[in-house]
């Protein structure tokens, strides 16, 4: 990824990895609301540390058709979970424990485990595939802009076409997701809260195209930003729905970051103005995340992944 990109491009690639992530959550849950989708994603990326830690297990273990076994999934403490994601260790204790009545994650003496048999159900390889084909997406959309240059050539044999390294894809994203989730809670204060301005500044954007940044300059100030006659407000109720949270939760929410002056009412909906986006800690997320995302796409270009889409995309094209 370029360092010297411009800010027009950072902040395309802010919008579309708010979305990303938004979808990553909202899959992860496995139809539960955000909250939920967030604490399974870190239990299950502490679960396989010793896998994402190694490039051999990494690609013994990349495929659907392969998923790490009960014996490789070590158990991990609610604190440890809460501490990961900011959140109070009694929401986490609750969420968690309800979570294991489903059957979703097992609590055992050392700690919480998701094991293989829900990570290998039609249901989890369905996520699975549609959360692999959303970092694909993200990646030829961030490639449009030209964001991404100078990614490594891949370190091994090509994983086969018909067997592609779903899970590798998913637990390589996964960290990209947990990193992108931490300072959500530095900077509002609480998950839930982050989770619902993310929404409203998704909400608020999701209409423009990739080729809408603002204007162009090396100064981040209000007026680069995407003018706000431009950003469509979003009502609570359509708040509630899309992020699976309680209509007062997200009520009470909205009024303290609207008192807080993170967010502000515009006719009948909210939005996050461009003078908000442009203070030091929103402009401070946008260019870490552009070291997010160089991280992520370099890892998936040393396995491979990106060379395969390449020429399945080349194959596409050359089709047509």
């Amino acid at each position: 990824m370029s360092r010297d990109a411009p800010n027009t491009a950072i902040r395309v690639a802010a919008r579309l990895a708010n979305r990303f992530a938004l979808d990553l959550i909202k899959l992860t849950g496995f139809g539960r609301d955000v909250v939920d989708g967030l604490l399974l994603s870190a239990i299950s990326q502490a679960n396989l540390a010793q896998v994402s830690r190694s490039p051999d297990l990494q690609r013994r273990y990349a495929t659907l058709n392969a998923p790490p076994p009960d014996e490789l999934r070590r158990p991990v403490s609610v604190s440890a979970i809460a501490n990961s994601l900011q959140v109070p260790f009694e929401t986490a204790r609750r969420r968690i424990t309800a979570l294991a009545a489903t059957g979703i994650v097992v609590q055992t003496a050392r700690g919480v485990v998701i094991p293989t048999a829900p990570m290998n159900s039609q249901g989890y390889r369905a996520f699975a595939a549609a959360h692999a084909a959303l970092v694909r997406d993200l990646y030829m959309r961030l490639r449009r802009i030209d964001l991404l240059a100078d990614l490594p050539a891949a370190t091994g044999p090509a994983f086969d076409p018909a067997d592609p390294p779903v899970r590798l894809i998913v637990r390589l994203s996964s960290d990209y997701l947990l990193r992108l989730a931490e300072p959500i809670s530095t900077h509002i204060g609480d998950m839930v809260s982050g989770l619902i301005l993310m929404e409203i500044i998704n909400a608020n954007t999701e209409h423009l195209g990739d080729d809408e940044g603002g204007s162009p300059g090396p100064e981040w100030t209000v007026d680069g930003f995407v003018p706000d006659a431009m950003r469509r407000p979003i009502r609570a109720a359509a708040l509630s729905s899309r992020l699976g949270v309680a209509g007062e939760t997200i009520r009470r929410r909205l009024n303290r970051l609207a008192a807080e002056d993170v967010c502000e009412r515009n006719g009948d909906g909210y939005l996050v103005p461009a003078r908000v986006l442009a203070r030091e800690k929103f402009v401070r997320f946008m260019t870490d995340n552009q070291s997010h995302l160089n991280r992520l796409f370099t890892a998936l270009a040393e396995f491979g992944v990106l060379s395969q889409w390449e020429a399945e995309e080349s194959g596409v094209r050359g089709a047509a």
